[in-house]
Formats: C-alpha cells, structure tokens, sequence
C-alpha cells in the first residue's frame, strides 16, 4: 500500500475519546519510514468533527511528546478549508478536509464504543464527522438522522444499533468517496487501556470490531437500589452520555448521582452545544427533561452554571465534595442504609438489551 506514495496523513480520534493513539501512530511512523517516506512529509490532523480545537497538552497528551516535536499536527476546521470531492447516495456533500485530500497515503486511528446516533463509534465515523464540513455533518446528523429540534431520530438509528443504520450507511459511502486507504480501531477497558485492536479495510475492521464491541461493553441492568451512581471517565467531557444511555433504564423515584469530574467541563460543539439560555449550535435540539428520578446529583470540584454541552434538562445540585454528595443522597432518602448500584463507566457501558440483542427499552 506504502509504494509509490508521497506524502501521508494519520488522522485521529480527538479530546472527546480515550484512544491512546500514541504507541499505534509511532508504529505507523515506523512503517512509513520504512517505507521511505520520511518525517517531512508526514502530517497528523485531529479528527475534531463539530468540536472544538485541541490545545498543544492535548495533543501530547494523545501523541506524546516524540510526534509533536518532529511532526506537524493540526485541528480540522468544519467551517473553512474543506473540499467538495462528491456527494454520497443519501444526499451528504463530501466536503472533506483539504489538507487530507493534499495526500495520497490516508490513515485513521480511532476507537470503537458504544454511541447513541451511530450505534457504535468507530470505523468510518473519524470521516464524517470527524473532517467533513459544517454543512456535510449538519446533513448527516439532522437531515438524514432526525437528530434536531422539531425532527424525530430515523428508526434505524440508536445506541447499539448499526446494520442499516442510514448514519452508519451514509459515513461508509461518505469514507468510499474521501479514499480513506487504512483505519485503526481499538476496544478499552474502563481503565482506558486498548484491549482489541482491528486495523484494514475501514468497514471490514469496524464490523469486526462491532461484534466484540456489543459483548465487551453490554452490562447488565441493576434493579434493587436508592441510589444510582453514573461514573464517567473516556468520555468525560461528555457526561450527558451517561444519562442517555441509562435514563431510560433507571428506576424511577431514586437519586442519580453523575461523576463528572473533569477540569476541561463540557466540550464545545458547534453543532449542538449552547452558546447561550436559548442558543444553540448548528442543529441545536434541547434535551428533554429527566424523567423517573428524584433528583440528579453532580460530583464536579469544577461545576459549571450552563455547561455548553448540556449534561442534565433541568436544575440540578453542583457538590464539589464526596462526602457532601453523600450526605445529601441519605438526606433525600430520609435514611442512612442506602442501597447503591454504580456504573463505573456509564459513558460506554450500555445494557445488554441495548448491544446484544438491539432492541428498544421496556
């Protein structure tokens, strides 16, 4: 794959996701300069979407050190810069990053967990919308998947669900136009370690990683409980997750307590995040208020008003400390000897209702 080619570009997954892309890109690296394709014609790009930029400790922290001393590596850009190249069979412009499209040689790192549009992150999904183009993610996400205000999601999408997932579908074509030659995808652990690796053809190596995908991260639903605690540490930056994967599911009258302890807060979006009490981004659609609890707890020492990205629907309590936390979830309770149930990592883990036989809640 590596002959003829001139200049490469390794794109990756970006500040939102819990890929350690470090240790895969410097096996890359060593590959191409096997290869004969040396460090000056080496570029990464950070596979933002509709997020916003990364910042240098970002970048290390992704990289290391190595990569960003001898590699240049850049954000994408959603507003400027993207090229038209196509346009899929569902209608998406292929506006794609252009200093991608600069290069012949095109690879992708990401990871693949659950995801509540997608069914499953991963795969061709660091394409769209990881560098595409405001205008070609808006179209994916609202006008295809439903996923804005006064619109209904499209029945084939939701978390775990991926065959014939008109999302999924229109990000394969989306990722066949844009020539992506060769993508990384890793499974993790709940401590963040990369635990399966599948790497090749995009599409072929995310099915694959699909199906171990649906057994690695499908747990069971508590039921005996006061107390539910939703831990999130991969995506903590974006703790709303955890509540739309387990909302649906919580027992109703109980308290939720959301760990969500992050110093970055909530990430930018451009697309649905709020830049104000009734502004949104480009396809903005509001949350719809928590149902069933008694009320949601937030254990932040870094609490936030109106976080962009919205965490909860309503007024919720901010406690910057453990004890205090605890303190009022007895306090609520009327009682000291609380049942708790804890989802260490609410923001991948799913039920297995949900990943391995794909249906909808009860």
């Amino acid at each position: 794959m590596l002959r003829a080619k001139k200049e490469a570009v390794v794109v990756f997954d970006d500040h939102t996701r819990p890929t350690r892309v470090g240790p895969i890109a410097e096996a890359i690296l060593r590959e191409l300069g096997a290869a004969g394709i040396s460090a000056d014609h080496v570029r990464f790009i950070a596979a933002t979407g509709a997020h916003g930029a990364m910042n240098r400790m970002d970048f290390s922290r992704k990289l290391g050190e190595m990569i960003l001393e001898e590699y240049p590596v850049y954000n994408h850009d959603p507003f400027h810069g993207c090229e038209l190249v196509g346009e899929t069979k569902y209608g998406t412009p292929v506006e794609i990053n252009g200093e991608y499209l600069s290069c012949d040689l095109r690879i992708a790192v990401g990871c693949i967990v659950p995801h509540p549009m997608f069914g499953f992150g991963g795969g061709p999904k660091i394409m769209i919308p990881g560098i595409a183009s405001i205008n070609a993610i808006n179209h994916n996400h609202g006008s295809l998947g439903g996923y804005v205000a006064g619109s209904s999601p499209h029945p084939s999408t939701g978390w775990g669900r991926v065959e014939n997932n008109i999302l999924v579908k229109d990000a394969e074509d989306f990722a066949r136009i844009a020539k992506l030659d060769f993508k990384v995808d890793v499974l993790i652990n709940g401590f963040n370690d990369s635990t399966y690796i599948f790497c090749g053809e995009v599409m072929a190596e995310y099915r694959l990683g699909v199906e171990n995908a649906k057994i690695v991260y499908s747990s069971a639903v508590p039921e005996d409980y006061d107390v539910l605690v939703l831990n999130v540490s991969s995506k903590s930056n974006e703790a709303c997750l955890a509540l739309a994967a387990w909302g649906q599911y919580i027992k109703p009258g109980v308290v939720v307590i959301l760990i969500a302890d992050d110093p970055r807060g909530q990430v930018t979006h451009y697309a649905y995040g709020k830049f104000g009490k009734l502004r949104g981004g480009t396809i903005f659609n509001p949350p719809r208020p928590l149902e069933n609890i008694r009320k949601l707890i937030i254990y932040s020492k870094y609490p936030e008003v109106d976080p962009q990205l919205p965490i909860a629907a309503e007024k919720v309590e901010w406690i910057r400390d453990w004890d205090e936390v605890l303190e009022e979830a007895i306090s609520i309770a009327g009682r000291r000897d609380l049942r708790a149930a804890i989802i260490p990592n609410a923001d991948i883990q799913c039920p297995g209702d949900v990943l391995l036989h794909e249906r909808r809640p009860r």
